[in-house]
């Protein structure tokens, strides 16, 4: 713990950054803070890409193509699960550092309780986050 805490102000004297705290959307460009629970992961190409936000990976597998080993936080855990293995809530009041967001919770049923007492509109499972989905959420309300 010491040490961790020496290392961490040592780097701050010498202007140094960790690797995480650097990372850039690979959608956007906005640096993904490393202890978001809003952020994302995935694999293309060979190539480790970083988001800030879930709609943000949604968004490059829709333009882009498929990506693997995409994972999200899962809102109620705030651990790393797999994409594909979660569903999202949709019209919530809750905000991921991009704004209106997919939320990834685990379970229909968790789900259902998260849309419920967040006003959202929708669950939806991965392969029903459409690319329509995904550009409402980039959208600006009216």
């Amino acid at each position: 713990m010491r040490f961790a805490l020496i290392f961490s102000l040592l780097l701050t004297a010498c202007g140094g950054e960790t690797e995480d705290a650097r990372a850039r959307c690979a959608t956007c460009g906005m640096v993904v803070d490393a202890e978001s629970g809003w952020r994302a992961g995935a694999t293309a190409d060979g190539e480790t890409l970083a988001f800030d936000a879930p709609k943000c990976l949604f968004r490059r597998v829709h333009r882009e193509g498929p990506v693997e080993g995409g994972w999200v936080i899962e809102y109620y855990s705030q651990e790393r699960a797999p994409a594909r293995e979660l569903f999202y809530v949709i019209g919530s009041d809750l905000e991921s550092p991009m704004g209106r967001d997919l939320v990834p919770v685990r379970g229909r049923d968790e789900a259902e309780r998260l849309r419920d007492d967040h006003h959202g509109e929708a669950v939806l499972s991965y392969d029903e986050v459409t690319s329509e989905v995904v550009e409402a959420l980039f959208t600006p309300r009216a």
